[in-house]
């Protein structure tokens, strides 16, 4: 009896090593990858835009003391007479295409993750997400920078109607 309760117990060791060895360890690229989550407008002009990211050394964002910007998110409207998105600037003239490029300071994780793979949401709340209320039509183009200095991958929401 005492030599079966042994073999179960060395039998169940032995399947838990073995199931614990094949985990593997999360790895993404020391790039930031980043995609679109999902979009909220709310009464208003605010509206806020979630990002889901990963980063394989967990350098994304600023401390609370720094303003360093790196999040940048460009903005889209659809042009009635054309059909076509437009980048909206202000003040632009017609040689003049620069977008209105609008950035961010992203905080970091309170917890320490530097040095380590991490993945989550960045949630950013656009004070005025388009120039007029008139504009039903919209999309972002959105990148980041972690502490390296690696650019991320640049994403572009899907169209967004608002009301």
């Amino acid at each position: 009896m005492k030599k079966s309760v042994l073999n179960y117990v060395c039998i169940g060791a032995l399947i838990c090593v073995g199931v614990f060895a094949c985990v593997k360890k999360t790895t993404y690229s020391t790039t930031p990858e980043i995609s679109f989550n999902s979009f909220s407008p709310y009464v208003g002009d605010s509206a806020d835009i979630n990002i889901n990211f990963k980063d394989g050394d967990g350098d994304i964002g600023v401390g609370s003391g720094d303003s360093t910007r790196t999040m940048w998110i460009n903005y889209y409207y659809k042009d009635t007479t054309t059909q076509q998105y437009v980048a909206f600037c202000y003040g632009c003239t017609s040689t003049s295409h620069d977008s209105l490029k609008t950035s961010y300071v992203i905080r970091a994780p309170k917890d320490s993750y530097l040095g380590k793979p991490i993945s989550g949401e960045i949630i950013v709340r656009l004070q005025q997400y388009r120039h007029s209320r008139k504009i039903k039509n919209l999309k972002y183009v959105v990148y980041l920078y972690d502490k390296a200095g690696n650019k991320s991958n640049v994403i572009e929401t899907p169209v967004l109607l608002v009301p």
